[in-house]
């Protein structure tokens, strides 16, 4: 049977949006159960059993910002619970067995040599910032072979790589990227990441069978994302006279590449760690942050999972959120809701007239988010009309000032919603909406929130079939099929944060 190819995901690349306490861990978490899935599934054609080589953070140097691994060769309990998981993805296979791969470049230079054991790293070396993929090799004659191929496509500025004794070491950038890897290869062998103590006593939090795991040095992701950012922008071919002013200053990247590990509006600190573990009904991912700065948050006085288990049965997506502090510089974000001296000038008074009562219909959105400020929505969809979703949500303000401002602003949306304000609750329905029972009384509901956070500050739950139902590629439903339901849960530990994604596999 012909083995798979194994396609590494490069670092994600996060919005900047800034606000006091954000979500960046369950970003983060998200793309990682994403690249998790795709590795998995490209990797169900190989025995588990095999010989995995070195692990990937043994080859991976000690100094890099962000590192995420796979080991399919993990203790006997969780191959078996693999194994289980990955029979149920048929549709990822052919009729031979062989995993679909459609990319006959990636079949023919890298399957032959994989092994068992991979990572990806972000690595800033001489003010440039390179992806590593490190790999154990189980052919390295094959390895040179292949990589040497890849080499020649893609150009030694771009592409480099080092052949070791059962592992190789690759990187990618903009420029001198052979260069970088046998950089990164000698940095491993002087100091590997699995020396690291931060690193090291990151790792010991995650449960103790796991078959991946990504970290990350939070001090250092302002340097390394500018360093990113210059890299891509000077091959694009701008020079640095012609970058906005303070895109790239590190204080501006390192308080919004994040949307919120908590602690982080400003020099971000501490540590990241996130993994994931097979079950016998799914995949469990966890992450947690250590020594993050800035204010402690404490856990919502509401029972989020009770409140979202109020909500319609029926739903494809509910949740619950307690908000903090409202982002800065929102005034304006939704356009003026007055108008500059200069802009009136040339016009006669009937003009100014016209455009002043114009402009005191459009509501102030702006003034709305603000309103969400120390706020408590909870929502559910069951489904969608045309374009527009068939939602219920509740939202617990500060004052009924705010809650004044939040009604006046649905009212005002292009929806057929039933706005009621009582005090400090606003509550909106939209046409269509169902609820026919309780979701606290859905069995899946129910298997989806076991073992999550007791206090989460987040909540979200999704019926992935429901939720797919709609969508008009086929293919994607049929796939995903075996997922039933996912659910995220996020929970404040102080100035750090902790939160779980769960996956229930059927």
């Amino acid at each position: 049977m012909t083995e798979p190819a194994m396609v590494l995901p490069e670092p994600p690349r996060l919005a900047p949006v800034s606000v006091r306490r954000s979500r960046g861990p369950m970003l983060l978490v998200g793309t990682l159960v994403l690249a998790l899935l795709l590795g998995i599934g490209g990797w169900a054609g190989l025995t588990l059993m095999a010989a995995a080589g070195p692990q990937a953070a043994e080859i991976t140097p000690g100094d890099v910002v962000a590192f995420a691994a796979v080991d399919l060769a993990p203790g006997l309990g969780q191959q078996r619970k693999l194994s289980a998981l990955l029979a149920k993805f048929p549709k990822a296979f052919t009729a031979d067995g062989d995993v679909r791969v459609d990319d006959k470049d990636l079949t023919n230079d890298v399957t032959p040599w994989l092994g068992g054991r991979f990572g990806a790293a972000l690595w800033v070396h001489e003010k440039e910032a390179y992806t590593l993929l490190v790999a154990a090799s189980r052919d390295d004659r094959k390895a040179r072979e292949g990589l040497e191929r890849l080499r020649g496509r893609e150009g030694s500025g771009k592409f480099g790589f080092v052949v070791g004794d059962g592992y190789v070491v690759t990187a990618r950038g903009t420029r001198d990227a052979q260069a970088a890897a046998e950089a990164a290869n000698a940095a491993a062998q002087a100091t590997p990441l699995a020396g690291v103590q931060a690193y090291a006593d990151a790792v010991k939090w995650l449960p103790e069978e796991h078959f991946a795991h990504a970290y990350a040095d939070l001090a250092e992701a302002g340097e390394a994302m500018t360093a990113m950012m210059m890299s891509q922008m000077t091959d694009l071919g701008m020079d640095e006279e012609e970058i906005p002013e303070g895109v790239l200053a590190e204080e501006f990247i390192s308080s919004n590449m994040f949307f919120g590990v908590p602690g982080l509006a400003g020099k971000q600190q501490g540590t990241l760690v996130v993994g994931a573990s097979a079950t016998d009904d799914g995949v469990d991912v966890r992450y947690r942050t250590f020594g993050a700065a800035g204010t402690a948050v404490a856990a919502p006085a509401a029972d989020l999972i009770a409140a979202v288990g109020e909500m319609s049965a029926d739903a494809m997506v509910a949740g619950s959120a307690a908000i903090g502090k409202a982002p800065e510089g929102l005034d304006g974000l939704f356009g003026p809701t007055t108008l500059d001296p200069e802009d009136l000038e040339g016009l006669d008074p009937k003009q100014i007239a016209e455009i002043q009562a114009e402009l005191a219909k459009t509501p102030d959105f702006s003034k709305a988010i603000k309103a969400l400020d120390s706020s408590l929505v909870t929502f559910a969809v069951t489904g969608v009309r045309g374009e527009l979703p068939l939602l219920s949500a509740t939202l617990q303000t500060k004052d009924p000032a705010a809650s004044a401002d939040l009604a006046a602003a649905l009212k005002s949306l292009e929806m057929k919603l039933s706005v009621n304000v009582t005090g400090n609750t606003v509550r909106a329905v939209s046409d269509g909406y169902t609820a026919t029972a309780k979701l606290s009384s859905s069995p899946l509901f129910q298997k989806a929130i076991e073992g999550l956070p007791s206090h989460p500050d987040l909540l979200v739950y999704v019926d992935l079939p429901k939720y797919l139902a709609p969508s008009e590629i086929a293919g994607m439903r049929e796939f995903a099929a075996p997922i039933k339901a996912v659910a995220v849960a996020s929970a404040p530990l102080g100035s750090d944060s902790e939160g779980m994604v769960r996956l229930i596999i059927e």
